[in-house]
């Protein structure tokens, strides 16, 4: 009798264990996935529930894996929190008013730079260019719209405003200037020249959506808003300066960054006057140009007869 209630323990101490490795086997593939590894290298042990519902954990695993890279991809091509929007089936054609701010930055002179380089060469330099600049503004919690040309449309706030939406974006310039003098390092030549750029900023009401047709769709920010940065942008060549904000931008900023006041100008599709500012640095910098001259001199931004090299 002793025997066989022996016997017995160990059929059932052998038959749980069978039934639980794989399902232990199971929780530890979930904690991979759960870490974002999605190659799961589990083979179902038999034929029952376990077996199928293990072949069903790998094939989710290759779906998710899937998914992943898809989302990847489409972030190259657009913000990373878009695209999983969009893959979530909630962007839909059409859009809706929403605050937000529009960075335009533009390399100056680029048509006549690029008329003296090999094309491959542009494109090289473009796109260590572009991922300099794009590195400042995501770290500062923008996003990238679109390229146009040699010009950047950044955006922040079009998933939800915040109050330091304003702020960031002038961080994000900021850094993008630290970054383009590291840039130009070793630039001077004609196949390598050194390059300066501007930047226009704004904050206010965009529509923002997907625009375009059924079968090709943009999620972009259209309106005055936009307008007005990209126009702001170009004011500064005919101010010296590398970073311009608006009124509305330096309204939500006051005290955090120092600025120049500039006389009022008329902008094309305005009928008021608009006041615009330079920013010279952040107030808490102990480096902070005191004025646009001095700022000029700091970036080696050459300024003449109203108009910037």
């Amino acid at each position: 009798m002793i025997v066989v209630v022996n016997v017995s323990i160990l059929f059932v101490f052998f038959y749980a264990r069978r039934l639980t490795r794989p399902i232990l086997k199971l929780v530890d593939a979930s904690k991979q996935i759960e870490q974002g590894n999605f190659h799961i290298d589990l083979k179902p042990e038999s034929g029952d529930e376990i077996g199928r519902l293990t072949s069903s954990f790998v094939e989710m695993g290759k779906g998710l894996s899937d998914r992943d890279k898809m989302k990847d991809a489409f972030g190259k091509f657009v913000n990373k929190d878009i695209a999983e929007m969009v893959l979530r089936g909630e962007v839909k054609l059409g859009g809706d008013k929403r605050e937000c701010v529009i960075l335009f930055s533009d390399i100056r002179n680029f048509t006549s730079i690029s008329e003296k380089i090999e094309p491959e060469l542009v494109v090289e330099f473009l796109n260590q260019y572009f991922t300099a600049m794009v590195k400042c503004i995501n770290e500062n919690g923008g996003s990238v719209n679109k390229y146009i040309g040699d010009a950047i449309m950044a955006v922040w706030g079009e998933l939800g405003h915040t109050n330091s939406d304003t702020e960031r974006s002038i961080l994000a310039a900021l850094d993008m200037r630290k970054s383009l003098i590291q840039f130009n390092k070793g630039r001077g030549s004609d196949k390598k020249p050194k390059i300066f750029i501007g930047i226009g900023i704004n904050t206010g009401e965009v529509i923002a959506g997907q625009i375009g047709s059924e079968d090709r769709l943009e999620y972009t920010v259209i309106g005055d808003t936009v307008n007005l940065a990209s126009r702001v942008e170009s004011l500064t060549k005919v101010f010296g300066a590398d970073i311009l904000i608006t009124g509305n931008s330096y309204e939500k900023v006051k005290g955090i960054f120092n600025v120049e006041k500039l006389k009022p100008i008329q902008v094309k599709g305005k009928k008021s006057l608009q006041t615009i500012y330079a920013v010279l640095g952040h107030s808490k910098d102990k480096n902070c140009p005191k004025n646009l001259k001095e700022l000029r001199k700091q970036i080696g931004m050459e300024f003449k007869s109203g108009r910037s090299k």
